[in-house]
Parts: structure tokens; C-alpha cells; sequence
């Protein structure tokens, strides 16, 4: 980047992990999604009140740090919280934790072919199937028997 600055992210010399040919390489901010990166800084600089254009540097250091942690532990953490905020918005009760939501979500994503699924849906629907045909089996037996 041509002036080291991506999204309010500054690079910090100390966290620098590799020097390479072209200058310093900083691997934990370059394996983000720039795209959930822009909009984990957009959210926590509007939850201190702010947005990009208007905040300091101190604001943007601690709104990076919180970015990065929580995509750390979740790489589209930011894009689950906006569909957990849309899919609970409208239950009225006791909610679902974020990190429940989270692990939930995960059962759904892109496996490789080896690996199975821990969440069938088609065993409900299978098995709704197989008890109708069973249920219409013995109807049928009952007004053949009559």
C-alpha cells in the first residue's frame, strides 16, 4: 500500500513478522478478510461513538486491536453479528448467546468432501416419509381387510 494505511489500520514496527524484499510483512493483519476488516473497524468506530474520517489515532488503535482479536477467534465474526441481530431481533424472550449462534453456524459451512455433517435435515424429512408410507400401508391393510 502506498501509504501504509488500510481502512484507519496503521502497522504497528513492533508486530511486524516477516521483512521481506519489498519491505515489512505484517501475517497476522494480512491473513484478514479485508472486507470484514472494513466492516469490523466501521462498527466498533461507531460504537465509541465515531466514524473513520473523524477519529483520532488513539480511537483507530483501539477499534484495529478489538477488530483483530475478534477476527482471530472468527474470521466472519462481523457478518455473524449482523445476521445474528436480524435473526433474533424478532424473538421475544430469552435469546440465544452470540457464541451458541456462532458454533450453531458453524455446523452449515463448507466442508470437504471427507468430512460428514453433523446436521442432517434430510433425516427429518426421511423420516417424516417413512412414517406417511407406513401410516398409508396400514390404511390401506385396514379397508382391504373390511
Amino acid at each position: 500500500m502506498a501509504n501504509d494505511n488500510f481502512y484507519g489500520y496503521k502497522r504497528n514496527p513492533k508486530k511486524v513478522n516477516f521483512q521481506g524484499a519489498r519491505g515489512s510483512v505484517d501475517l497476522e493483519f494480512e491473513s484478514l478478510n479485508p472486507y470484514e476488516f472494513k466492516k469490523g473497524m466501521n462498527t466498533e468506530l461507531a460504537k465509541l461513538g465515531t466514524g473513520l474520517r473523524e477519529s483520532n489515532e488513539e480511537q483507530r488503535e483501539k477499534a484495529t486491536d478489538k477488530v483483530v482479536k475478534n477476527l482471530k477467534d472468527v474470521p466472519s465474526y462481523y457478518s455473524m453479528m449482523e445476521h445474528y441481530e436480524t435473526v433474533t431481533s424478532k424473538i421475544e424472550g430469552r435469546k440465544p448467546t452470540f457464541k451458541s449462534f456462532v458454533k450453531e453456524m458453524g455446523d452449515y459451512s463448507m466442508k470437504e468432501i471427507k468430512e460428514k455433517f453433523t446436521i442432517d435435515k434430510m433425516k427429518e424429512i426421511k423420516l417424516r416419509e417413512s412414517v406417511r408410507t407406513e401410516v398409508k400401508n396400514i390404511i390401506k391393510e385396514l379397508f382391504k381387510l373390511k
